[in-house]
């Protein structure tokens, strides 16, 4: 297994839900690598890509891309003769994806003494909390206020910090699929980089706070957050059921990222209910998808920022998510993106790929970006 997916352990599946409050166990899951060598074998795995039990951890990109499936043992028993049958070139790289969420909790337990949430896990209170502490404790620079009120009845805090002289704004949101847990970490740590390098007069701080006023929320979808800490560890959509009636495995929820309105249906999504990609009955159905273009377009012309961070995979993607045109401003696009890709490997070593989603990854995403 490669050290890149060890170490995110960003456990991605979606196969049958356990609804009660226990503890779901993926004992006997695996994870495989697949690699497409044709175009017959490409399609296959678009195909697959909706059903509930095949779970694509990463991107299915283009042939010779290898794409990275999370398979229950029943599953597997099923899609192994298909591999087989299609010649379609696949290899085990965890027999056991348990063993791999063990692992995490028991990195958790030893990190939870730590009274600062900065560089773990926290639970959506712990950074609700951080939110109003540093509200408290900053009230020259920062503010808060609720984007809206999930199925559940959490609130969608978001953070703003700015200062007297901020003029355009930028809007950053994380935690928009419930089990990508690193993102959320990723927004607690930008917040507490730019506050702390801020107050110790770090010139590029000033500079950001002098200009941009930041709006920041940590958690997009709190409800499916919890419920991927207390109950399913993978759980990527939210939690408003689809059918009273059938409120079994995972047909709950809907996949957050793909109810925007703008081009709703038109690429990379789903109509069935259980699958992970599943937009929604109607766009913008859902209350977290309306509070997120409520907030947006209460300052509307003032944002020269929009960032939405997911995990995983190196992608660093500007409009558009659902055609293989290109904005006017691309260029421009591209080459800022490049600045921040080439930050990034120098300091990490770490490279990333830029240009549109639908560019990248054959239209397989409808992200936020393109609303």
């Amino acid at each position: 297994m490669s050290k890149h997916l060890f170490s995110i352990v960003f456990l991605f599946l979606s196969s049958f839900c356990s609804c009660d409050q226990k503890k779901f166990s993926f004992h006997g899951y695996k994870l495989i690598q697949i690699k497409p060598k044709s175009v017959h074998h490409f399609s296959l795995l678009k195909s697959w890509e909706e059903n509930p039990d095949f779970d694509v951890w990463n991107r299915i990109k283009s042939i010779n891309e290898i794409v990275d499936v999370a398979l229950s043992p029943k599953a597997f028993q099923q899609y192994e003769p298909l591999f087989k049958l299609a010649n379609l070139p696949y290899t085990i790289v965890n027999e056991n994806i348990q063993n791999l969420i063990d692992r995490e909790e028991e990195s958790m337990r030893r990190s939870f003494p730590s009274r600062s949430i900065v560089g773990r896990y926290p639970r959506y209170t712990e950074v609700s909390s951080f939110i109003s502490n540093l509200v408290i404790d900053n009230p020259d620079i920062a503010s808060s206020y609720s984007a809206g009120t999930t199925y559940e009845n959490r609130q969608l805090k978001v953070l703003v910090l700015k200062t007297d002289t901020s003029q355009k704004s930028v809007w950053i949101d994380c935690g928009i699929h419930a089990r990508e847990w690193i993102s959320i970490s990723t927004c607690v740590w930008f917040i507490d980089r730019l506050l702390k390098d801020y107050r110790n007069s770090d010139p590029v701080a000033k500079d950001l706070l002098g200009y941009y006023e930041f709006h920041i929320l940590p958690i997009v979808n709190p409800d499916g957050y919890e419920y991927s800490h207390s109950n399913f560890r993978i759980w990527r959509k939210n939690r408003k059921p689809n059918r009273e009636d059938e409120l079994i495995w995972n047909c709950f929820g809907t996949d957050l990222n793909r109810n925007f309105g703008y081009k709703w249906m038109v690429a990379g999504s789903s109509s069935n209910v259980c699958s992970e990609i599943y937009a929604g009955p109607s766009p913008d159905s859902e209350v977290e998808t309306k509070s997120v273009q409520k907030a947006i377009n209460d300052k509307l012309g003032n944002w020269d920022v929009f960032v939405t961070i997911h995990s995983y995979g190196n992608l660093w993607m500007v409009p558009w998510g659902w055609d293989t045109s290109l904005l006017p401003d691309y260029n421009d696009l591209y080459s800022v993106s490049q600045i921040g890709a080439d930050a990034l490997k120098a300091v990490y070593g770490t490279k990333y790929s830029i240009g549109s989603p639908a560019n990248l990854l054959c239209k397989t995403k409808k992200r936020t970006l393109s609303f």
